[in-house]
């Protein structure tokens, strides 16, 4: 876990502006209304690999102000002075609405791209706080009949990612 050699895709219930991630919890820490699957690896995720979130419903109960509890670590939690700090890369954010990353100001959540038919007004109003540069966001690219091939009769030939993406 700690060679820092992966790039590591997890799923988050929310995320926040930095890309700390909560996995854990609804409710405070000591009195959860929701439980869900514990910190699992995201801390050691976080501080030593590559780490992407998928997120297959962009909402604003997904995308909050601030997360319940930190399961995995993101940009305002790492001290710019720690040596560990070279390691952290909290990298992308795939949901269904676009791509994102942490390339704003002070390492806030950004537009990469928006996928075909999503306006930046549909990615505002499904965000608790200000993405920065959706009006500069490139369009996804659809993937080319090879890669589509690929991913229906290789990867995924049951179509189990139809049930994820909504």
């Amino acid at each position: 876990l700690s060679w820092g050699r992966r790039h590591v895709v997890m799923g988050a219930n929310q995320i926040d502006r930095y890309g700390n991630q909560n996995l854990s919890a609804f409710g405070p820490l000591q009195h959860p209304t929701r439980q869900m699957f514990g910190v699992r690896g995201a801390p050691g995720n976080t501080i030593n690999h590559a780490t992407s979130y998928w997120v297959g419903n962009h909402s604003k109960r997904v995308f909050g102000d601030s997360v319940d509890i930190v399961s995995g670590i993101g940009w305002d939690k790492v001290d710019p002075d720690n040596p560990a700090y070279r390691f952290v890369n909290v990298y992308r954010v795939v949901t269904n609405l676009g791509v994102f990353d942490f390339n704003g100001p002070d390492h806030q959540m950004r537009a990469v791209s928006l996928h075909p038919g999503v306006e930046a007004e549909q990615v505002a109003e499904n965000t608790s706080f200000e993405v920065h540069g959706l009006g500069e966001a490139e369009t996804t690219r659809l993937p080319s009949g090879d890669e589509q091939k690929l991913l229906r009769e290789v990867i995924d030939p049951k179509s189990l990612r139809d049930k994820e993406v909504k």
